[in-house]
């Protein structure tokens, strides 16, 4: 019987899928994971949402073999260290992709139709249909970067609105961009041509900090710039600047940490949600199970397909 720790608000087919296999599954979203840590030090399996699995955590459990990520990023994990220690690292790709490419379309919607501020407006008893003109979607020019699993979804539920698409990704060629019915762009024509900006890009040591001011620079004024993404991407002190000069309309969902205090956006963006992209219980349920049976064909089976830090060198860290 292996021992699980699920340490998180994850959907309870996870640990029923588990438990069904023969695993003992302690599942406590209520306790700090250090503290369960010492209470389960026989823990082989640990599965996450956005906990932050460090070194110190890492190496409170001498038996760790897995740690699975149920969900895409996998930044608050140190896979370095669990390479280090002979921990194997995985997620769960595109369990999340489309909850995430909904809300890029409903914070497209609620931008070009002012949903949040006419709410508020209306709530209190005013009547302000002409300070709350809105803009459609249709036919408009919508820019995505990156064409993974959430961008080739943002694409699908935007077909209705027969949107033309701009597509940059390093790896998309042209052939699969035909398929796809979009037209491959670079980052700066996407920029200079969009309507909407959809970012969907991981941040690295190149990405960080690439949506600057040469780029805002080249945006229509009034454009769209949405981030699901990840918060480093963007300059915010360049957008701060842009959207004073060009009314740069900015929607955000990503921060970097996932917790509660002032944000530094918050004098920038229109629309600000606490990181919900993959909070909906279909979600939440696929990547629960995805992360239950990735575990069991790894153990049971040998299949590391979705191991991300295989490649990480030992002596790294």
């Amino acid at each position: 019987m292996k021992k699980t720790l699920i340490p998180t608000k994850l959907e309870k087919i996870a640990a029923e899928i588990l438990k069904a296999k023969g695993y003992t599954v302690v599942q406590d979203a209520a306790t700090p994971l250090a503290e369960l840590a010492k209470n389960n030090p026989d823990t082989e399996l640990i599965i996450v949402r956005s906990e932050k699995v460090t070194p110190e955590i890492i190496d409170m459990f001498p038996k760790l073999r897995l740690v699975v990520r149920a969900g895409a990023g996998y930044d608050t994990i140190d896979t370095k260290h669990a390479r280090k220690k002979n921990v194997d690292v995985m997620n769960t790709p595109g369990a999340n992709a489309n909850a995430v490419a909904e809300e890029v379309v409903a914070m497209m919607l609620a931008a070009c139709r002012h949903l949040v501020p006419a709410d508020l407006s209306t709530r209190k008893g005013d009547w302000e249909k002409n300070k709350f003109m809105g803009s459609e979607v249709t036919g408009k020019t919508v820019g995505i970067l990156g064409m993974g699993n959430i961008g080739k979804l943002v694409l699908k539920r935007l077909e209705g609105f027969e949107v033309k698409v701009l597509a940059y990704d390093p790896i998309l060629s042209a052939d699969l961009a035909e398929q796809l019915g979009v037209e491959l762009s670079t980052v700066e024509n996407i920029f200079s041509k969009s309507d909407f900006i959809s970012l969907h890009i991981p941040q690295t040591p190149e990405t960080k900090g690439m949506v600057n001011k040469k780029l805002l620079d080249l945006m229509k004024p009034g454009a769209v710039l949405v981030n699901c993404a990840r918060a480093g991407i963007i300059n915010e002190e360049d957008l701060r600047q842009a959207r004073k000069e060009k009314k740069i309309v900015f929607c955000n969902d990503v921060y970097p940490k996932d917790e509660a205090g002032p944000k530094s956006v918050t004098d920038i963006a229109d629309i600000m949600l606490p990181h919900l992209g993959a909070s909906t219980v279909e979600a939440n349920t696929t990547a629960a199970t995805r992360a239950a049976e990735q575990a069991i064909a790894y153990f049971e089976k040998g299949i590391t397909t979705f191991v991300v830090n295989k490649d990480v060198p030992d002596g790294l860290g």
